[in-house]
């Protein structure tokens, strides 16, 4: 689910792959803006921009689900964003870039997370 999403990225590692027992705040859950501008198509950015104000995504490539932003070996097809809608929902975005609002206590197993960094 949501949360725990968010508390896993708070106790990743340097490195990424070692989820710790005190709070790193080094990794995190990309925001709806910073999912939409990454997603791809046939390897190339798909210009994706996200309208805060209209809660609409629009792209110059239609995104799909591709390595290496998606395991396509995984059912995963959602990814959580950090960005909440309210107390209980958080929006997700799906492999082909769409942005829905969903419950931040459901736990499905196509339902994953990406952790990101900021650059230093």
């Amino acid at each position: 689910n949501w949360e725990d999403a968010m508390d896993i990225c708070s106790r990743l590692d340097s490195s990424g792959l070692l989820v710790t027992d005190s709070v790193q705040n080094i990794w995190r859950l990309p925001t709806v803006d910073e999912a939409v501008r990454s997603s791809v198509h046939r390897g190339k950015n798909a210009g994706g921009v996200w309208n805060a104000d209209t809660k609409t995504t629009s792209y110059e490539l239609p995104p799909d689900k591709e390595s290496p932003l998606w395991n396509t070996h995984l059912r995963t097809i959602y990814w959580w964003t950090a960005t909440e809608v309210d107390s209980l929902r958080a929006y997700i975005i799906v492999y082909d870039g769409k942005i829905w609002p969903k419950q931040k206590a459901h736990r499905l197993p196509y339902r994953n997370f990406r952790a990101v960094r900021d650059v230093e």
